[in-house]
């Protein structure tokens, strides 16, 4: 998109609360300091994140948990901090990606989109294994009254993006916070990092064939995930990776009976230390991963 505009051909179908339309003083700032940051977020998020689910592998003491994130095209604006008038969440994307002018873009009253701008560039780094995973809130009270359960931040610190779990969605992004404004950093001082091992993006992969008509047709062969990035300063070893695959590959997991717990060798590289690791699996979303995987016909 060269440069945010809006057309106001029609009158304005639904101004949500919180949000105003975007003023002429606000349409020069975002184009005049934003609108790359906007561009370059647009990019990566469609092509590293939408309508992909990105699984983070990280240690909390001595116990391997697993975060799966469903990143939805209809998340990308909640990130973003607009909405288009007449258009969907899920079209934002690719309306910036095509340089589609809306009726109208709806900006948030309370100055958070400018905040979120800002920080965009930092948003590539949510993929760098030295990213952190946060989920204790519970002291964190402008993020805890907010009803999210857990949070990605970018490796430089600058940014962070906080999760939401429903039945529907699983875990899916609610919103991106500015890290560099107010006391928020300061607060966070205090909710336990959990360190990333590894992170993978989910696929399926599938084989095209003729059917008896001609006509083509599509056979999964299953649940995969592949490597986006590795922890190298803890994964040393083919055992440690193959400890990571374990519990990122979602076949096994669709395999595991309704124990509650699994033990694989710990990854901390000393020989002589007997302790383990355990992968905990939780039944809440170990559910809703086979009922995504069902409605896909990816179960076998």
């Amino acid at each position: 998109m060269k440069k945010l505009e809006q057309t106001l051909d029609k009158q304005v179908k639904y101004i949500p609360h919180g949000y105003h339309i975007m003023r002429e003083k606000e349409t020069r700032m975002i184009n005049d300091l934003y609108i790359d940051n906007i561009n370059d977020f647009a990019t990566f998020y469609n092509e590293k994140l939408a309508n992909k689910t990105i699984d983070y592998v990280f240690k909390d003491n001595h116990t391997l948990s697993l975060l799966s994130v469903n990143f939805g095209k209809e998340n990308f604006p909640h990130l973003l901090g607009l909405r288009f008038d007449r258009r969907k969440p899920n079209q934002v994307l690719s309306d910036i990606l095509n340089n589609k002018i809306p009726n109208a873009v709806l900006l948030k009253n309370d100055k958070t989109t400018f905040l979120k701008m800002q920080a965009l560039n930092s948003a590539s780094k949510l993929l760098q294994p030295d990213s952190f995973i946060l989920k204790d809130f519970s002291n964190v009270e402008h993020i805890h009254k907010l009803n999210l359960d857990s949070s990605i931040e970018s490796s430089d610190r600058n940014l962070m993006v906080l999760l939401r779990d429903s039945d529907k969605d699983g875990t899916a992004p609610a919103s991106l916070m500015n890290l560099n404004s107010g006391d928020l950093k300061e607060q966070l001082m205090d909710v336990p990092e959990n360190t990333i091992l590894g992170i993978f993006q989910e696929s399926k992969d599938q084989v095209e064939y003729l059917d008896e008509n001609d006509k083509r047709r599509k056979v999964s062969l299953g649940k995969s995930a592949g490597a986006i990035a590795i922890n190298h300063e803890y994964i040393k070893t083919s055992l440690d990776a193959t400890s990571l695959a374990m519990v990122v590959n979602k076949n096994l997991t669709s395999s595991i009976e309704t124990k509650d717990q699994k033990q694989i060798p710990e990854l901390n590289g000393e020989k002589d230390n007997t302790k383990r690791l355990t992968v905990k699996v939780n039944p809440r979303a170990r559910e809703i991963a086979l009922r995504r995987m069902r409605d896909r016909g990816l179960e076998r």
